[in-house]
């Protein structure tokens, strides 16, 4: 298995006769596709690359053994399960599961059959949400697609610029990191940004970088668990000045206080949580160091607070009035 951040010096250092990149990222698989594509010399413009929506062992093959008229090398890149996926029955159990195991495993044979008289003339590539059923392929290898961990976020940030002649030290790349969420479609559009601007720094990062409003509500939240009257006021009314209407603030900040109460009193992981609650798993980590400040108890009576002004809001008080309230009554929990 491949991890993304090294698929470009795994690509330089070898041929692969077929890879497949699977993950719960999309930005990142995208990016893969294209480092693929740079690394084989083809352009993916319509003719340098056959597309394959849910190909079966027939149509794969035919496409391999098609050679290119664009490129010196062929890529056939597989979009949509190739593997028979179990469905769902009435019941709730699987349905025709030892069908769909001996489909499988004809589908394995039948891949393992071409890429074995492989001649390096094509490389396939599989788009996968899970690596289930391709790993121990001979002529195959494995990319992690998933997202990326702050860690790593920082590293492409810092290599990424370091390619643009632009020098970005860890400080930096984590504030992007933290204000875009650890979405990389926000942060390679954001760092990009920067790079044009031609240096980065903590100043231009703060000036430049659009906080995502989830990250602004955090930046609130931290105000309030410290306690903070003056900086947590001046942050609402910025987010106010900037066009954020204080509704939609209120909705962020009920959100995130339910999430911090979730979290606080549950026993799931953060992916756990994240899928539950709909969220990025960033945004569970954030809360993670919310609920770290508060007792449960306090967040009980946070709700409760909320729920007190949400209803007066929907009594068509004025908004400002109930937000500016509601920081001062979390502050005094």
């Amino acid at each position: 298995m491949i991890k993304f951040l090294e698929l470009k010096r795994s690509l330089a250092a070898r041929r692969y006769n077929a890879l497949c990149l699977y993950g719960n990222d999309e930005w990142v698989k995208r990016r893969a596709l294209s480092n693929v594509c740079e690394a084989y010399g083809v352009q993916d413009d319509g003719f340098g690359v056959d597309w394959l929506e849910q190909p079966t062992a027939e149509s794969l093959s035919l496409a391999c053994m098609t050679p290119s008229m664009f490129c010196p090398i062929k890529l056939v890149v597989c979009q949509g399960p190739f593997f028979p996926e179990a469905k769902e029955t009435p019941s709730g159990g699987r349905a025709d599961n030892k069908k769909i195991a001996e489909k499988t495993a004809e589908l394995r044979k039948s891949l393992c059959n071409l890429l074995d008289n492989a001649d390096g003339s094509f490389c396939v590539v599989f788009l996968a949400d899970s690596d289930k059923n391709f790993l121990n392929i001979n002529g195959l290898e494995t990319v992690n697609c998933n997202r990326l961990d702050k860690t790593d976020v920082v590293r492409w940030i810092v290599s990424y610029a370091k390619r643009q002649g632009v020098a970005v030290d860890n400080l930096c790349a984590q504030l992007i990191a933290d204000y875009c969420l650890l979405d990389m479609s926000r942060i390679s559009v954001e760092t990009q940004k920067l790079i044009d601007f031609g240096e980065v720094t903590p100043q231009s990062v703060e000036q430049l970088v659009h906080k995502d409003a989830e990250f602004a509500v955090y930046d609130l939240s931290e105000a309030i668990a410290a306690k903070n009257a003056r900086r947590a006021t001046e942050i609402y009314r910025g987010l106010v000045s900037r066009g954020e209407e204080p509704r939609a603030l209120f909705a962020l900040i009920y959100n995130f206080y339910r999430r911090v109460y979730y979290v606080k009193t549950s026993a799931f992981s953060n992916d756990e949580l994240a899928r539950y609650l709909g969220v990025k798993p960033a945004s569970v980590g954030y809360a993670k160091e919310t609920a770290s400040r508060y007792k449960a108890i306090q967040l009980s009576c946070a709700l409760q607070y909320l729920a007190a002004a949400d209803a007066r809001i929907k009594a068509f008080a004025d908004e400002n009035e109930v937000m500016n309230l509601l920081i001062m009554q979390l502050i005094s929990l």
